[in-house]
């Protein structure tokens, strides 16, 4: 009997706790993969520049007790095509518009990772009357002193996925990367492997995050979650207080003992001031 992918087990992890559907769509011509569990409203679940929809397994199901919860697989990562692209956010916030046109939701909730984080919020910016609340989990794209020593690390760990550079580079991405189930690191690594793999991070590079105007954040009309890793590498705490500072109608947590992916190494206290988050009020 055939061993299951790396996927499909991170798929059965989660089908462990919640209904976790798996189909995909077509938008902006892409063949989009995407996650659906639960009933209520809608919340869209937005993944950074690595792996894919799977990378929220810890916390998908217990979000869909109160939420219909969504997570695409962005265009070049997951089980989504992988097309020659410009793959620059206004690409992304053109594909979600579509995506979202094509799955027929005129308001929702939408939380946003790392590079995730700055496509949700461009997109909040321009379609401010569709998104009920936002989340920015250590968002990209708020300020421009992030520590662009790990730059080197990226480029090598795509150019050569292997255990060794993932090593290196995840503990950049966690301060515990060992929290994460093996599953998960071979995937991040496969996606990377796939034909096309490469392109959304040597194509989009320049064009994939542009900085926000101090102007853009004071602009954004919509209660908006700002949730950091205390001790993130890629975009320091700085970035967090600077946009609680400008953001009018925002909250602000800090998880402890958790890094880039705050939800990977506190799914419990992630989830928890997420849901509240989205349901007061």
């Amino acid at each position: 009997m055939p061993q299951p992918s790396n996927f499909e087990t991170l798929l059965q992890l989660m089908r462990q706790e919640a209904a976790v559907d798996h189909a995909y769509v077509e938008a902006a011509g892409i063949k989009t993969s995407y996650l659906t569990a639960g009933a209520g409203p809608a919340l869209l679940l937005l993944h950074g520049a690595g792996g894919g929809a799977v990378n929220w397994y810890k916390i998908l199901p217990s979000l869909a007790r109160n939420f219909r919860v969504i997570a695409p697989d962005k265009p070049g990562y997951g089980e989504s095509d992988k097309p020659w692209g410009d793959y620059s956010q206004d690409f992304y916030t053109r594909w979600l518009a579509a995506l979202i046109e094509k799955l027929d939701i005129p308001s929702f909730f939408l939380a946003g990772s790392s590079q995730g984080g700055a496509v949700s919020l461009a997109y909040s910016l321009k379609h401010p009357g569709q998104v009920r609340k936002l989340v920015l989990s250590d968002a990209a794209g708020l300020s421009d002193d992030w520590d662009r020593s790990i730059i080197p690390k990226m480029v090598l760990y795509r150019l050569f996925p292997s255990d060794f550079w993932g090593r290196l580079l995840g503990n950049n991405v966690m301060k515990d990367p060992s929290v994460a189930h093996p599953a998960w690191h071979r995937y991040s690594m496969e996606v990377i492997r796939k034909p096309g793999g490469r392109y959304p991070f040597f194509l989009g590079r320049g064009k994939a995050v542009r900085t926000f105007t101090d102007e853009e954040l004071r602009s954004v009309s919509m209660p908006t979650l700002i949730i950091w890793g205390e001790d993130e590498t890629f975009f320091p705490l700085s970035h967090a207080h600077k946009a609680a500072r400008l953001i009018p109608r925002q909250q602000l947590a800090i998880l402890p003992q958790a890094g880039h992916l705050p939800w990977m190494e506190q799914p419990t206290l992630f989830t928890s001031q997420l849901t509240d988050f989205l349901l007061s009020g």
